[in-house]
């Protein structure tokens, strides 16, 4: 059985015992337990540290830059996706260069990283939508999700903006939540429909874009700019917000796309 990382992590009372704590009003002011927003603050630090440690997992690709989540989505989606870490970062730097400014991915750059690695965008929308998740999964292709870090990592309405992130959906544990490939922190983990849902929410509020991308083979063979062509009809709904991702970190409170 899977664990949700984050909200165990995000709720650390649920999962520690107890412990007697001296009142408030008898302890000095620089021992008073942090604010709320300070003790979010340090989470979210903490999550966008390359020391966070996750449940890693090898196939995983992690971003090797600050706005290269994209790149790194496009990667573990290829199906012709390198098996160690070099090559996976040549790839990487390969997509980035070819479709990208270098300042994170919009859904029509990720869509021709995809097509250039002879993967088909079948859908897009702009919300988290999971009965065509669900169908999608179902037949054998994953989701390339557009979505708000902070949202995602703590299941709370921060109103504190994190990255545009990239983020992979590609099953669901027997709880029912879905399994996310995370490039961030180069780790799985499973988190409910509905956070996920809320994250793509929190995008559109905080950086006016956000969605997600139903991806898989072609159905029949198809050379890479007619794979653009057929892309091109599905990525418009997400808008062309650059999803970058860890360039939110040290940054808190301020728009990071």
């Amino acid at each position: 059985m899977r664990v949700n990382l984050f909200q165990s992590i995000a709720r650390p009372s649920e999962s520690r015992p107890q412990q007697g704590v001296q009142p408030a009003a008898s302890r000095p002011a620089e021992q008073q337990a942090p604010a709320p927003q300070k003790a979010l603050t340090e989470f979210l630090s903490r999550y966008f540290t390359d020391g966070f440690e996750g449940a890693k997992s090898p196939d995983v690709v992690k971003q090797t830059k600050d706005a290269n989540c994209g790149a790194a989505v496009a990667t573990m989606l290829s199906g012709t996706t390198g098996k160690d870490a070099a090559s996976a970062a040549q790839k990487m730097d390969a997509l980035e260069s070819l479709f990208t400014d270098g300042g994170g991915t919009t859904p029509e750059e990720l869509a021709k990283m995809l097509a250039h690695e002879g993967m088909e965008v079948k859908k897009g929308t702009s919300n988290f939508d999971m009965p065509s998740v669900d169908e999608a999964l179902g037949r054998g292709q994953q989701v390339a999700v557009q979505l708000d870090t902070n949202r995602l990592a703590t299941g709370v309405d921060t109103k504190i903006a994190g990255g545009s992130h990239w983020v992979v959906v590609d099953g669901k544990d027997d709880q029912g939540n879905y399994l996310v490939k995370d490039p961030n922190t180069g780790s799985r983990y499973a988190v409910s429909g509905q956070q996920i849902a809320d994250a793509v929410g929190s995008a559109w509020e905080l950086h006016q874009g956000g969605g997600m991308l139903v991806v898989g083979t072609p159905g029949s063979a198809m050379d890479e700019s007619t794979l653009v062509e057929k892309s091109a009809l599905h990525t418009g709904v997400l808008g062309d917000t650059d999803g970058g991702g860890s360039r939110a970190r040290g940054s808190f409170g301020r728009e990071s796309s």
